[in-house]
């Protein structure tokens, strides 16, 4: 499910970021070890000229977010979030021949 959620928002159009934000957040906290794995992935999956702006993504989604889901937290979160996802595009509309989001999570 966390690699559903993220891939969604990573690589398709996602028109409501808020309601895909809040559940995943908490499958965040409750999966960090699998999330790290999945943010390994994406980063290694990019060209290595694009590894160290898509790890600072992923960092930057995490920035100033508790292991908590008080709701200053998850609105923290879904802030993160909007940039992350703009970054993350940003990124990869300079990549070509880019490999598909679910490729990336697998």
């Amino acid at each position: 499910m966390l690699s559903t959620v993220l891939n969604i928002i990573m690589f398709e159009d996602c028109r409501n970021q808020w309601s895909m934000s809040r559940p995943l957040l908490g499958l965040i906290l409750l999966n960090e070890e699998y999330f790290s794995q999945l943010r390994q992935n994406v980063i290694s999956s990019q060209p290595s000229e694009k590894q160290s702006a898509m790890a600072q993504c992923f960092a930057n989604l995490m920035d100033a977010i508790e292991r908590s889901l008080l709701t200053k937290n998850r609105d923290r979160f879904t802030q993160n979030l909007s940039t992350f996802r703009r970054d993350v595009n940003d990124s990869l509309k300079g990549l070509t021949g880019v490999v598909s989001g679910t490729d990336m999570m697998s």
